[in-house]
């Protein structure tokens, strides 16, 4: 009897591992048309399956895919090249049982190949690799797990110049609510007449949002947050003023926040850099956060269909997409913030911030046409904005302001660059001094300072009314 149940039970594990793959490879199959369906929603994207083969265990298909800039902006389309078409080879291969080296069970194992043979007259990869790859599992319960990789590639457009690239590896998860990624890449490297032109060092790229796929097709609101490192970026321009850029610590991080109960978003953006070198000029430690606050979530989908549409370059559509949602997107008190400037140059620091918001009272006594005069914006925003700068650095900035203003006559001739720079250092002074008098700048015990308010129509200049020139 025992004996009787144990062969029950492995004969009908048996069957379902032999008949689930042809029930699982009709899902794959939708589930590919599907794919390619909100690919070409997508404005700049065209693509279709040029063939699809299906067997009870394995399913394979070519899609091809045509970026159309034109959709995206017609003027910038005229001026490039058009973009060769790309053929994507998806393998996959149905569960419950894959023997897969990402995983023994599950519902598929896939593996895209991005084939671009049409790209090898200028770049040098593999023979035996695609340009891109793509391989992942989808368990049981839907989620994927996935690697991608950019093989090792050489461009060369010139005899004496190329670019090296090491590759790139990446890998994440995909859940019905989460998205994981990260990603590495070691150096990217231009030569031209055997010296270096360009140099970046250790690329790395980690994304975490809470929301499905689907969910961040649509374009909504949704927790995340993203960064994207670089050690460093050299780049060397013989025969110019700049000469030499090195920068060092590069880092660009994105937060986005969802108010579930408000349908608002927030987003903060910070270009941050450890070291940088300009022109034999070096700066540490600066800074540059951006905050977008109370952004309404349905206006903002209603930009990316708008995108989507490919209607972005057209006049006429961008203005009703305003008319028809500035009322809504009003009704949040949209804020729009500098909430960070800051930076340490050999001659001191700087600091500052620039906070705006948006508050209409009651958006709907708006008369239409209302936004576009001047005085609704003086009347309806708030800035709260403050700089504050070490003395040696806003003498700097008021040097390089009047050599800005003496360039013309340098490059024609009517005065040396020694000349310039003695003249820039004598009426700097002046110029900072002149700017003080004028109630712009405050000193103070580490230098200067300056404050600037607007509500209600009214500007406070370090606590002082200011006119207004509108």
């Amino acid at each position: 009897m025992k004996k009787g149940l144990i062969l029950s039970m492995a004969a009908i594990a048996v069957a379902a591992a032999v008949v689930s793959p042809y029930f699982i490879g009709q899902h794959v199959e939708q589930v590919v048309q599907q794919q390619v369906e909100q690919l070409n929603q997508q404005a700049g994207y065209r693509a279709s399956i040029t063939e699809y083969q299906g067997s009870w265990f394995k399913s394979s298909a070519t899609i091809a895919v045509q970026f159309d800039i034109a959709q995206l902006d017609p003027a910038a389309a005229a001026d490039m090249p058009e973009f060769p078409p790309l053929s994507i080879n998806l393998a996959i291969k149905h569960g419950p049982v894959l023997f897969s080296s990402q995983g023994l069970i599950g519902l598929a194992a896939w593996q895209a190949d991005m084939e671009a043979d049409s790209l090898r007259k200028h770049l040098t990869w593999a023979e035996d690799q695609p340009l891109y790859q793509l391989t992942g599992v989808t368990s049981l319960f839907g989620s994927h797990s996935f690697s991608d990789e950019i093989p090792a590639l050489r461009f060369q457009e010139r005899q004496h110049s190329h670019i090296q690239f090491s590759g790139y590896q990446g890998g994440g998860e995909i859940t019905s609510n989460r998205i994981y990624y990260q990603g590495h890449a070691n150096n990217l490297v231009g030569e031209e007449n055997g010296e270096n032109r360009l140099t970046l060092k250790d690329l790395r790229i980690e994304m975490d949002a809470d929301v499905s796929v689907s969910a961040m097709m649509e374009g909504g609101f949704y927790d995340s947050q993203t960064r994207l490192v670089l050690d460093q970026l050299a780049i060397n321009v013989p025969g110019t003023d700049i000469g030499e850029v090195d920068a060092k610590g590069l880092a660009i991080e994105v937060q986005t926040t969802r108010n579930a109960d408000k349908a608002t978003g927030d987003m903060h953006i910070a270009y941050l850099a450890k070291e940088l070198k300009v022109a034999g000029y070096q700066s540490s430690d600066l800074a540059l956060e951006v905050q977008m606050q109370n952004l309404n979530e349905g206006v903002m989908m209603e930009y990316q269909k708008l995108a989507r549409s490919g209607d972005m370059a057209d006049p006429q559509a961008m203005m009703e997409f305003v008319e028809d949602n500035l009322p809504f997107a009003l009704e949040d008190s949209p804020a729009l913030n500098l909430s960070k400037l800051s930076g340490t140059l050999p001659m001191g620091k700087f600091s500052g911030y620039i906070n705006s918001q948006i508050k209409v009272e009651n958006v709907d006594d708006m008369f239409d046409g209302e936004w576009m005069r001047s005085d609704f914006w003086l009347n309806n925003l708030l800035v709260d904005a403050e700089l504050t700068a070490d003395k040696e650095v806003l003498l700097f900035v008021a040097k390089q302001q009047m050599l800005g203003q003496m360039q013309q006559a340098i490059d024609f001739g009517r005065l040396d660059k020694e000349q310039a720079e003695q003249i820039a250092e004598e009426q700097a002074p002046m110029m900072l001094e002149m700017i003080q008098q004028q109630g712009i700048l405050v000193e103070t015990e580490q230098g200067y300072q300056s404050n600037f308010s607007l509500k209600e129509g009214e500007a406070l200049l370090n606590g002082e009314p200011m006119p207004l020139p509108l």
